[in-house]
């Protein structure tokens, strides 16, 4: 190698740890001034010697739990969940690594881990039993894990475009672009994406992150979703999730006679749909209602859809069983 090339990789060496150190500096400061300028919305209650953040409105039994998606905080459920408590109970929460809650603790985590990560921190905000569960992507197979490790506690599920705990293996049939090495692929990018950056991109309105909180985040809260999206610690929590999920090769559990519904949405792919077709058969009590319209976000794309299976749901819970 020439002294000429080698000087100039010394030179772009130094210029690309300049950058990381400047961007890291950022960063961090960043995130400090953020937490100062955005206390959380809801309340900080301990979970396993953690701290969860969550939000309790309305009235009745039994209460409406909302187990948000891979990436999603209270934010994205504010607009319905300010609907919905009009005339039900209904409690959302931030994951721990997601929003305002704690990371979580490091080493591998388990869906078992979640589901007794909520029931810790709904006995914190004193929510107690019997739950309604409405798990969204993700969330579902923790409402599920939730639903068959505490059963008691538990009195209708309701999933919305939910995950299914076989899901990479078998969307991997499909293509390469649908099972387990796209979700790793996209938590390898997430993983080595500049935060920095990415922060001053989404400042100066290179990045759509700006459109996607415009459209389901209400306008008083965009700052803040941006804020909590742009953390560390939520991109980590986003990669450890992303990798859960490609490596569940599990059977999802049946659920008995549990009062259940699951939601999909519209033009969703022939294995998506036989995968959440088994998950309606569950339960003897299961109900599977497709969407006419909308994506993935039926809480934003169709609150009306949403807000009636739960409310028809939770009807069917409170009627008495003939005898």
């Amino acid at each position: 190698m020439s002294s000429a090339m080698r000087s100039r990789l010394i030179r772009g060496a130094v210029m690309l740890g300049t950058v990381g150190i400047a961007s890291a500096v950022y960063q961090v400061a960043a995130e400090a001034r953020d937490r100062r300028r955005f206390p959380p919305p809801g309340q900080l209650v301990g979970a396993g010697g953690r701290f969860l953040h969550l939000l309790d409105a309305g009235t009745g039994s039994p209460a409406v739990v909302i187990v948000p998606a891979i990436g999603g905080n209270v934010l994205d459920w504010l607009a319905f969940y300010r609907e919905l408590a009009r005339d039900v109970r209904v409690c959302v929460y931030d994951r721990e690594g997601f929003g305002w809650s704690d990371p979580p603790p490091r080493g591998r985590r388990t869906f078992d881990d979640m589901a007794d990560e909520l029931r810790q921190g709904l006995a914190g905000a004193g929510i107690g039993p019997p739950y309604l569960l409405v798990g969204h992507s993700i969330g579902g197979i923790i409402a599920r894990r939730f639903a068959v490790r505490y059963r008691g506690d538990v009195a209708g599920m309701v999933l919305m475009e939910s995950s299914h705990e076989d899901q990479a293996r078998r969307r991997q049939a499909d293509g390469w672009g649908r099972g387990a090495p796209r979700t790793l692929w996209y938590a390898l990018r997430r993983r080595v994406r500049i935060l920095g950056l990415r922060r001053l991109a989404v400042q100066v309105g290179f990045s759509g992150l700006n459109a996607e909180i415009a459209r389901g985040i209400p306008p008083e809260y965009a700052a803040a979703a941006r804020a909590v999206s742009l953390t560390a610690r939520h991109r980590q929590a986003v990669v450890r999730e992303l990798i859960l999920i490609a490596r569940s090769h599990d059977q999802p559990p049946g659920l008995g006679s549990l009062p259940l519904t699951v939601l999909t949405a519209a033009g969703r792919d022939a294995t998506w749909m036989q995968m959440q077709a088994e998950l309606a058969g569950l339960s003897t009590a299961g109900t599977h209602i497709v969407a006419a319209r909308g994506g993935h976000d039926l809480q934003r794309d169709e609150p009306g859809l949403v807000a009636s299976a739960i409310r028809d749901l939770m009807t069917r819970i409170r009627e008495p069983v003939a005898s």
